[in-house]
């Protein structure tokens, strides 16, 4: 189960990244207690914080790339964590490496998002499990419980900019993720690209949305969000869980 705390999530506490405690809960669900040795690839790490947070909680083994080097030194030499700068299109990695991968916001992000799965799945054991989140590109609102990140703060302004910026992209015909905007991708456009690799795929968006806002000041909307007749617009990303087939 995922653990709580009582005082104050740290930046490295499982309870300050929800898309990280909802990968160990599904993990978990999925039987995750079974697996010996496990080993964990985080792919597209960025500042590490989620990379060491996945490790306590499922007391694993952790890789963690980006093809830059965001993480703090003093991360570093405090955590157990391997953190290589690598591209998730070309990982240094054998085959049937890992029993799960975290890829959580990166793919829209990656200039070959069909390479990418590729190599996950690669270096992904039979019987492995891929987690996938990323912005809906059919949302009407962006950025509502996006939180702190190196270079953004989740003020309004900030927030009301992202949608300005996503609907002029909208209208001028530049909402995609090749041409910088943060457009993520459709359920159709990426259970298409996931179904080249995984033949188990269970979607989670309403089940992580009603998981990370049950709490917070914006649950009265979780019924028209999670609503599957108006959550493939209202939800602001979509996720889900892929395994590996077995031999």
């Amino acid at each position: 189960m995922i653990q709580t705390t009582t005082t104050a999530p740290s930046e490295t506490s499982i309870d300050s990244h929800a898309g990280a405690a909802f990968f160990c809960r599904e993990l978990y669900r999925h039987g995750w207690q079974q697996v010996d040795h496990p080993r964990v690839l985080i792919a597209g790490c960025g500042a590490g914080h989620e990379a060491v947070a996945v490790g306590q909680e499922l007391r694993a083994e952790i890789d963690a790339v980006d093809v830059e080097d965001f993480v703090p030194a003093e991360l570093k030499n405090l955590t157990g964590v391997r953190f290589q700068v690598a591209s998730v299109c070309q990982l240094p990695f054998e085959s049937n490496t890992f029993d799960a991968v975290f890829y959580h916001h990166v793919i829209e992000h990656v200039d070959d998002p069909v390479g990418s799965l590729r190599e996950l799945d690669r270096v992904l054991k039979p019987g492995g499990w891929l987690f996938v989140g990323t912005p809906n590109r059919h949302r009407l609102i962006s950025s509502i419980g996006a939180h702190e990140q190196s270079e953004w703060k989740p003020t309004l302004a900030n927030k009301l900019g992202d949608n300005l910026r996503d609907w002029k992209d909208r209208l001028t015909g530049r909402f995609e993720n090749r041409f910088g905007a943060h457009a993520g991708f459709s359920h159709q456009e990426l259970d298409k690209l996931l179904a080249q690799h995984f033949t188990e795929r269970t979607w989670l968006t309403r089940e992580y949305i009603a998981f990370k806002y049950a709490s917070s000041r914006l649950s009265a909307l979780l019924p028209l969000v999670t609503n599957p007749a108006t959550c493939w617009f209202a939800a602001p990303s979509i996720y889900v869980l892929c395994r590996k087939a077995k031999p």
